[in-house]
């Protein structure tokens, strides 16, 4: 596969129009803002750079590469898929995970995207006492049907959480739509370098700002998000 037809692949799968559901959900944002807590594009970078983008690498990178490797075997995923499960600290973004997760897998089976479809047959089929599906995992193996470089899968996952942020952030008005860009062209720099690092051999995160934000339901609003 050329180089030019897997990057148009990986853009496909992590454009904003693409069928994930990830725009449902804030990671806490919504929470955050409706108390105050972040009110400008300087309490939405704190937010990035401290909680959703250090959570990614530590927790998301890991089974996201795990799960491209093991893509051609779906027991292997689905034991992947249970510790992302068990390792998730947060009910609240476990949920989402999972949503966004199977929302992927029934497009990219419907599409035909290799190793997808078994995934798919697999967590129906297996008895595991949860819904599976998690994001990074699910990101993994269509990663490997798309046929994109490792590096390629992490740039467009990593994309996909920091543009998925600001676009919540401009829905609730924290940031303006040119703000959200000039955001996103200031922090890319630091993100491809942290790329370039050794991922870590055991996933982890600690984000309880965000976490806690998740799980707290606003209650004096009305509710934008999921999470």
């Amino acid at each position: 596969m050329t180089d030019a037809l897997s990057l148009l692949r990986m853009l496909q799968t992590t454009d904003s129009a693409f069928p994930s559901g990830a725009f449902a959900f804030s990671s806490g944002l919504e929470t955050l803002t409706n108390e105050g807590k972040v009110r400008d594009a300087t309490g939405v970078h704190g937010i990035l750079t401290h909680q959703i983008i250090p959570r990614w690498f530590s927790f998301d990178r890991p089974f996201l590469l795990c799960a491209m490797d093991a893509a051609h075997d779906p027991q292997q995923l689905l034991d992947i898929d249970a510790r992302c499960h068990v390792q998730n600290t947060s009910d609240r973004l476990a949920d989402a995970s999972r949503r966004i997760g199977r929302s992927l897998l029934s497009v990219h089976s419907r599409i035909g995207t290799p190793f997808v479809a078994s995934f798919n047959a697999a967590i129906a089929q297996a008895m595991r006492g949860h819904a599976g599906g998690y994001e990074p995992v699910v990101q993994g193996v269509v990663a490997a049907g798309l046929g994109l470089s490792p590096l390629q899968a992490q740039a467009g996952a990593l994309n996909g959480v920091v543009t998925a942020f600001t676009s919540a952030a401009v829905r609730l008005g924290t940031l303006g739509a040119i703000e959200a860009q000039s955001l996103l062209a200031q922090i890319a720099p630091t993100m491809a370098k942290d790329l370039s690092t050794p991922c870590p051999e055991k996933p982890g995160s600690f984000s309880p700002l965000s976490e806690i934000a998740a799980v707290r339901r606003p209650t004096a609003h009305a509710s934008l998000f999921a999470t």
